[in-house]
């Protein structure tokens, strides 16, 4: 190696080194993770590189206790005795189907208990629609010729008596592929589900206390300041419509939906919106866990 030549070696490992001390470096911003941890939080949440994800064993009676699953369960067990069923011309499932799901009381919806619809067919249900696109989505279900049915793979999965997997590709599916912003008037591509490894993160260090919403948010607006410029300033503050839609997005139609948080909305879904506190629930904490071997960032007074 000539001079030239190691002088560039040289000035390569320098920069590298340097590199690897700010990625492995805590941010205060970050809620104290590194930027490497960071990374692999958000672009690989489930994977082996992450510090957060399922735990490796789950046991099969917490799955009782997980209300979106249980309603994915029926809806898989109607498609198998029917074996196809037929939509209508707007490609909605029937309204037995809704009426028979609904009625098993699994998932209760607002505006239909309280009177402000009456349910006549799917798209008067959040929940009945998220788990047919969710079941199309993960590969569980197919639709050919305006008909859906049962795929192997969800007679697999529906078969297995532990159910952990069934979960994991439906809780996969839901925050990775199934727009989250799907039946709000919200702006869409805000960055809710982009960074929702972060809320998964925050909720396992947090999550065991009562914390208001704002705990939350204020910590994703601080790691992520830009998600607040996709709403317009109107009526309200950007901050504020961003809290609204991550209620919505990511509490009320989603972890809720998994009785992994305890949110209970006391007022009318047509009221304004007040403080809400929200509590991770003992499911939560059963089935997912903090993988603390595999944070790379230096451990500082800030962690406990």
């Amino acid at each position: 190696m000539n001079k030239e030549d190691r002088i560039l070696s040289e000035l390569q490992a320098k920069l590298d080194k340097e590199m690897e001390v700010i990625n492995l470096t805590p941010r205060e911003d970050f809620d104290y993770l590194s930027r490497a941890d960071l990374q692999n939080i958000l672009y690989g949440t489930f994977d082996e590189v992450s510090p957060i994800g399922f735990r490796n064993k789950i046991d099969s009676a917490i799955l009782e206790h997980v209300p979106f699953l249980k309603l994915s369960v029926e809806y898989l067990k109607i498609l198998k005795d029917l074996g196809t069923v037929k939509l209508t011309k707007r490609g909605n499932l029937p309204r037995k189907i809704c009426f028979e799901l609904y009625e098993t009381g699994i998932i209760k919806e607002d505006f239909i208990e309280k009177g402000f619809i009456k349910l006549n067919k799917e798209g008067d249900t959040v929940a009945i629609q998220n788990v047919k696109i969710i079941g199309l989505l993960s590969g569980l279900t197919k639709k050919r010729k305006n008909e859906i049915s049962l795929t192997s793979k969800g007679e697999k999965l529906l078969q297995d008596e532990s159910g952990s997997d069934l979960l994991e590709l439906i809780f996969r599916t839901n925050c990775q592929k199934f727009n989250l912003g799907y039946h709000d008037g919200y702006p869409q591509n805000v960055g809710i589900q982009d960074t929702f490894g972060f809320t998964l993160y925050l909720f396992l260090r947090y999550g065991s206390e009562r914390r208001k919403v704002e705990f939350y948010t204020e910590k994703i607006l601080t790691a992520f300041p830009i998600l607040a410029s996709h709403f317009e300033e109107r009526w309200t503050s950007r901050e504020d419509q961003f809290k609204g839609c991550y209620e919505v997005r990511v509490l009320e139609r989603f972890l809720k939906y998994y009785n992994f948080i305890e949110y209970e909305n006391k007022r009318s879904p047509l009221s304004s919106r007040e403080p809400l506190d929200v509590k991770t629930t003992g499911v939560f904490r059963e089935i997912f866990e903090l993988k603390v071997d595999r944070f790379k960032f230096k451990k500082s007074g800030h962690w406990a």
